[in-house]
């Protein structure tokens, strides 16, 4: 074989090679419509329109119209915080890596100013906002809330002193799920979120001289059954 020869075949091969990976490229994104396209079709309910990353995104990256995409995205499966305004995020220094084909949230641009402060001796967790919370409308950080877990057998306090770090109306990026972020005593976060991840948990906003609200309170039942209650109103 001459040495002409074996150049036009490696440039054949390398060509090839090229060819084979832009198809990849464009089975495995044409695959990704595809699965999403099924999903709006499966599931229904309102689109919403979301910033994702074409090829992934790395810390330090800027966005540009090269490096994202705007999608449809069914609005009960976009992420908390997910970005739905390409132009507020163009030029903007990414802080946290995004996937490939992942929505862009306010977690990938999250800086120090927006970190909040946790208390000494408390934990910081989010709690999702939705209808069964009934959160009071006036609840602002610096806040303090009660939590109740509601059950068939009976209503109980999990936690009576949740302060409120952030409420749903701070949050600094359109999103389609809001959410609360809460201080919590230690011993409380494992019943807050159980009782969230189950969808029992209420949270009210006591007036300042309430009192009895904790478990160990005698001046106040922290359970409430479903037959005491009854015999209540009658």
């Amino acid at each position: 074989m001459t040495r002409r020869l074996r150049f036009v075949l490696s440039g054949a091969l390398a060509l090839l090679a090229a060819v084979l990976c832009a198809s990849y490229g464009q089975h495995v994104r044409d695959e990704a419509d595809r699965v999403r396209a099924e999903a709006l079709e499966r599931y229904g309910g309102e689109v919403v329109n979301l910033v994702v990353a074409s090829d992934g995104l790395e810390a330090g990256d800027i966005v540009d119209r090269q490096s994202v995409v705007e999608r449809d995205w069914i609005f009960d499966l976009a992420p908390e915080g997910a970005v739905t305004d390409l132009e507020s995020v163009l030029g903007t220094e990414v802080t946290v890596p995004v996937a490939a084909g992942a929505p862009l949230t306010s977690l990938n641009f999250r800086d120090d100013a927006d970190a909040v402060e946790v208390p000494s001796g408390r934990v910081a967790l989010s709690v999702p906002v939705t209808d069964k919370l009934a959160l009071p409308s006036s609840v602002a950080a610096g806040g303090m809330l009660v939590a109740y877990e509601v059950q068939d057998a009976g209503t109980k306090v999990v936690s009576s002193s949740l302060q409120v770090l952030r409420a749903p109306g701070e949050q600094t990026t359109v999103g389609s799920h809001a959410a609360i972020t809460l201080a919590a005593l230690p011993d409380d976060v494992a019943p807050v979120l159980a009782a969230s991840a189950q969808g029992s948990l209420r949270l009210a906003l006591p007036a300042d001289d309430v009192t009895g609200l904790s478990g160990e309170s005698k001046t106040a039942p922290t359970v409430v059954s479903a037959e005491s209650a009854k015999g209540d109103g009658a």
